[in-house]
């Protein structure tokens, strides 16, 4: 013990000689603090270290929260931008080539001959189509039957509809389906793109009904592609004489199929037991886009039409 006193005194009376050398040779006493700091009580250094290896694991430790705070936002981030769009499970199946199906209670079909089309199917009898270098594309939602029954059999039918609708030539937004025996192809035409079908010069009467007033017409197809193959058979038509809303883009009503067939048969047009009944978007040698984002089909029991006006050629 006793030695190790006088080793710290001899330490210290070296110090103080080397600070009295450096002074008076004009040297400043900053080197010489420096050593003192480093030499001088190691209580103090000791603390000093101990102190910055406790900010330093501080600095650290925050480091690390940061980093995986940082690293966890950024994976949130990338799973929302890298995830699905919001929305898109809802979106629906996507076709691209001739399909038949059902979902929701609702029949679908895509018929085309050729060219590029893209049918998206949704909820609740919705969906949307685009088509492009097309000779004829079909887009139809709607109840497929067994054709055992006539129109009346099957009841009032309806459709209310909301439609956004962009045709870039010559197309059809309608109410479209067949009939079975007779073998007839029908459409209620309620907008239309370049021109307005089906291209007869003489109507067989006309039908006001549901705010508009719609002409009829008959026409024929021969050697044509049907539900039955190619066959020969009758078109009937209603086509409403301006477009609703005047051929605005965003189109809501209500299409009351039964009366245009009540208004048919007072024309003389004879329709055979029910194949489909279909919310359509048709194209002819066009391009375009649709979203059907109402199609409320409704089958009630039937009754026929008063509220209805009816001239015939």
């Amino acid at each position: 013990m006793k030695s190790k006193i006088l080793k710290r005194i001899g330490l210290i009376m070296a110090c103080s000689v080397s600070l009295m050398a450096f002074t008076a040779c004009g040297e400043t006493a900053v080197a010489g603090g420096d050593a003192l700091s480093e030499s001088a009580t190691g209580e103090a250094a000791s603390e000093s270290v101990e102190t910055a290896s406790s900010s330093d694991e501080e600095t650290v430790t925050a480091a690390d929260e940061n980093a995986e705070t940082t690293t966890s936002a950024s994976a949130e981030d990338n799973t929302q931008a890298t995830g699905p769009a919001a929305g898109e499970e809802s979106e629906g199946e996507v076709f691209t080539e001739n399909i038949i199906g059902s979902s929701d209670d609702y029949d679908y079909e895509l018929w085309k001959d050729n060219g590029t089309t893209k049918f998206t199917v949704m909820e609740g009898g919705t969906f949307k189509c685009e088509w492009s270098d097309i000779n004829n594309a079909l887009f139809r939602r709607g109840k497929k039957f067994d054709c055992t029954q006539t129109y009346k059999e099957l009841g009032s039918v309806s459709i209310d509809y909301g439609v956004k609708y962009q045709p870039f030539g010559n197309s059809y937004m309608c109410v479209y389906g067949w009939t079975r025996e007779p073998l007839v192809e029908y459409y209620v035409v309620q907008s239309w793109g370049s021109w307005r079908p089906p291209g007869a010069t003489v109507s067989l009467g006309t039908v006001t009904v549901d705010g508009g007033t719609y002409d009829i017409y008959k026409t024929e197809r021969v050697d044509q592609p049907s539900i039955d193959g190619t066959q020969t058979f009758d078109q009937y038509w209603s086509v409403r004489r301006d477009k609703p809303d005047g051929g605005a883009v965003d189109l809501s009503g209500t299409i009351s199929l039964t009366k245009h067939f009540d208004a048919w048969e007072q024309c003389g047009l004879e329709l055979g037991k029910m194949y489909e009944v279909a919310l359509t978007i048709e194209g002819y040698q066009s391009s375009g886009f649709a979203e059907v984002y109402r199609n409320d089909l409704k089958i009630e029991p039937y009754t026929e039409a008063s509220d209805i006006e009816v001239t015939v050629n």
